[in-house]
């Protein structure tokens, strides 16, 4: 039984047990990929903003007027 990939909301009544622990583990590897990327994402927003927080100090630590202790 071929699966579409775009409709998870299929009839589980009707399938065998082979092609319905298929479909679970589809489902299975799909959330845990959408958590690994969420994951991934919060990461890189963290990282983004202490990054653009040390960019941005550097260069107004880089004024060139201000006198050298």
């Amino acid at each position: 039984m071929q699966f579409d990939h775009l409709n998870l909301n299929e009839d589980d009544g009707l399938m065998s047990i082979e092609d319905l622990r298929a479909l679970r583990l589809k489902k299975k590897k799909i959330e845990s990929n959408k958590k690994a990327r969420k994951y991934i994402l919060d990461i890189n927003q963290r990282y983004r903003k202490m990054s653009t927080h040390k960019s941005n100090n550097f260069l107004s630590n880089m004024n060139p007027f201000k006198k050298a202790a």
